[in-house]
């Protein structure tokens, strides 16, 4: 009966989180990383080529684990934007049977309904479980992660370390920062989850399985990096987020960089290389290292860290708010630092909480910090009432009124806080803040299908250049990045990549020098025609190169 009971309650958290989900659904924008995860998706399941870019392939950017289940499902609905939302719905929604098994595995069967109850409306979880990012599915993923670690514990199956490595490079796959997951199987070597601190061989012969899986896993998307970058990386991202780093103060935020008036990102990122034939921020001759980042200026690198650290504390405060009370119980259990499988949940998120500030700080970068925390904090819900009666005995106040009150009570006031909080965050967070703002509207809509419509051509036979890949969307063309240049340079490069049309667009340009210039580019050079203009909103223009006969 009592198992019958919770399946109830779990099977109503879960429509809970479902409708909370479904609610959000349709108030979500297209923003450049969902353009480039369902093109590559659509590109990777429909032809095999793992590719989106002419000047650049944002494949390298972007891992496939998302954009391979954006590309199948759009097999079955044929819409990108509409897929990129079912595939964080669809696997938002898992991830609260997972925190559900993790709750109960870490501590009992109430724990677990407590964490499932956290995924299911905690506010920044549902924002992301519509929005075409890849943290819905990476979450899922790292959930589905540590519950079969946490099960590998017990389990000394070989297979099962195997299929362990597969799901950690699956997740990695997704969000490269998931290598951190080698340091628990990497600890268990040295007997950090058993009794005693020992080596174990028997766990070594399981760690290079895993490490050996994990590593086949990667190697396609490693060496695909390879062939484009020259070296091995998890991800072609490095010589951006240095970029990013060395333009932060530690006072800013990712959005305030790139946005700033000074225009110093779009100057330094999309500025034309000596060859002038790439973007310096995506140039293979230019390599910044990560040891001169941090040792070229040591002390100046100390302060922007120390800001840095400052600033993710204080999202850190407000992220936690929602579910602080039982976070706050679940450091009273007696047997927490014996018990060493729930101080995966406390170590891992100091790793990347101190990791973070090395570059800059992204407010959605640090929910990977709170997700381990919603699952230590589930603790926290059951243990609630005994920590309060074993503070009021220890201080002979048990009897007292208002302790006995707050015992009872307890458990629904951390549920009051949790709903309160989540419902003012969904509210006033920074988190959908910047895509309502600078929301690429209706006019970059009405350019593609005006493409589709006066010219019919077929899936990317069109070259679109501009500084935000919205028209190549909206016309299923190719795409080429804008460079930050004179018209002369501007229409160079586009000969030099094959573009058919050059995007201006108010929107995205108008901070740049050369704008005014830009705007009437066929005044300055005979090799380009204006095809398109709208005003309605914001001014967009579709300049067409002239081919020659």
């Amino acid at each position: 009966m009592k198992t019958k009971k919770e399946n109830l309650m779990l099977f109503a958290i879960i429509l809970v989180g479902i409708i909370a989900r479904l609610i959000k659904f349709e108030d979500v924008n297209l923003v450049t990383d969902t353009v480039v995860y369902s093109r590559l998706g659509k590109n990777l399941i429909e032809s095999g080529r793992y590719l989106f870019g002419e000047n650049y392939n944002m494949g390298i950017f972007f891992p496939p684990g998302y954009s391979i289940f954006i590309g199948l499902i759009n097999l079955l609905v044929n819409d990108l934007f509409l897929s990129a939302k079912l595939v964080s719905f669809i696997f938002s929604c898992g991830s609260i049977v997972f925190a559900y098994l993790i709750g109960k595995e870490l501590y009992n069967k109430e724990s677990g309904l407590f964490a499932a109850l956290l995924f299911a409306v905690y506010p920044v979880v549902i924002i992301v479980s519509v929005q075409g990012y890849a943290d819905a599915p990476f979450i899922f993923f790292l959930l589905l992660s540590l519950y079969l670690f946490i099960k590998s514990l017990r389990n000394e199956s070989i297979i099962f370390h195997a299929l362990l490595g597969f799901t950690f490079a699956v997740t990695c796959l997704i969000r490269p920062e998931a290598l951190f997951l080698l340091l628990l199987p990497g600890l268990q070597v040295f007997g950090a989850f058993g009794t005693t601190l020992r080596f174990n061989g028997k766990y070594l012969l399981r760690f290079i399985i895993l490490s050996l899986v994990f590593a086949l896993t990667l190697s396609p998307y490693l060496l695909l990096i390879k062939n484009y970058t020259g070296k091995f990386s998890l991800s072609g991202k490095s010589n951006i987020s240095i970029l990013l780093g060395e333009l932060s103060s530690g006072d800013e935020n990712y959005h305030q960089i790139v946005n700033a008036p000074d225009n110093l990102y779009d100057r330094a990122a999309f500025s034309l290389d000596k060859s002038k034939k790439q973007l310096i921020g995506w140039s293979k001759e230019i390599n910044p290292s990560l040891i001169g980042y941090i040792l070229g200026a040591p002390a100046k690198f100390a302060r922007k860290y120390q800001k840095n650290l400052i600033q993710e504390i204080q999202i850190f405060i407000k992220l936690v708010t929602p579910f602080i009370l039982p976070l706050f119980f679940s450091f009273f259990y007696s047997d927490l630092f014996t018990n060493r499988k729930r101080l995966i949940f406390l170590f891992l998120p100091l790793v990347l909480f101190l990791m973070y500030p090395v570059f800059l700080i992204i407010e959605k970068q640090t929910l990977l910090v709170v997700v381990f925390l919603l699952l230590f904090s589930s603790g926290g819900f059951a243990n609630a009432q005994k920590v309060i009666s074993d503070v009021g005995s220890y201080y002979g106040i048990n009897e007292s009124r208002t302790v006995r009150l707050l015992g009872k009570y307890i458990i629904h006031l951390m549920v009051v806080v949790l709903s309160a909080s989540s419902l003012v965050y969904l509210k006033y967070s920074d988190f959908e803040h910047f895509d309502r703002a600078h929301a690429k509207p209706e006019e970059h809509k009405r350019a593609g299908y005006f493409l589709n419509e006066k010219l019919s051509p077929g899936y990317e036979e069109l070259n679109i250049m501009s500084k935000d890949p919205f028209v190549s969307f909206y016309s299923g063309s190719r795409y080429t990045m804008f460079p930050y240049a004179n018209v002369n340079e501007v229409i160079n490069f586009a000969k030099l990549y094959g573009v058919d049309y050059i995007v201006i667009d108010e929107r995205a340009l108008i901070k740049w020098d050369f704008y005014n210039e830009l705007l009437q580019m066929d005044k300055h050079s005979d090799d380009v025609e204006l095809f398109y203009e709208d005003t309605s909103v914001k001014l967009i223009k579709l300049f067409r190169i002239r081919k020659k006969e």
